[in-house]
């Protein structure tokens, strides 16, 4: 596993410490999820980036979300970034 991070949509999340956060499955659904808000880069209502951990096996790419159950979730490769 490597760090990196995840392109989003941000949103206000219910508290002030999280923030709902929308991306792409590989299969091209859109995903909603709370995180932390010190785990997300950038503005309410903004497009940023989710700090995730990236894994890669035999050409798919997943990255393990920073929720309290540690999602982990195929996306696009376009869309993580390096830490």
């Amino acid at each position: 596993m490597t760090r990196g991070w995840l392109k989003c949509r941000i949103l206000k999340g219910m508290f002030s410490d999280e923030r709902v956060v929308v991306y792409h499955l590989v299969n091209g659904e859109r995903y909603s999820e709370f995180v932390p808000s010190d785990k997300v880069r950038g503005e309410i209502n903004s497009e940023g980036t989710l700090a995730v951990g990236i894994y890669r096996q035999e050409g798919a790419s997943f990255a393990e979300l920073p929720a309290n159950y540690s999602d982990l979730v195929a996306v696009p490769e376009e869309d993580l970034i390096p830490a």
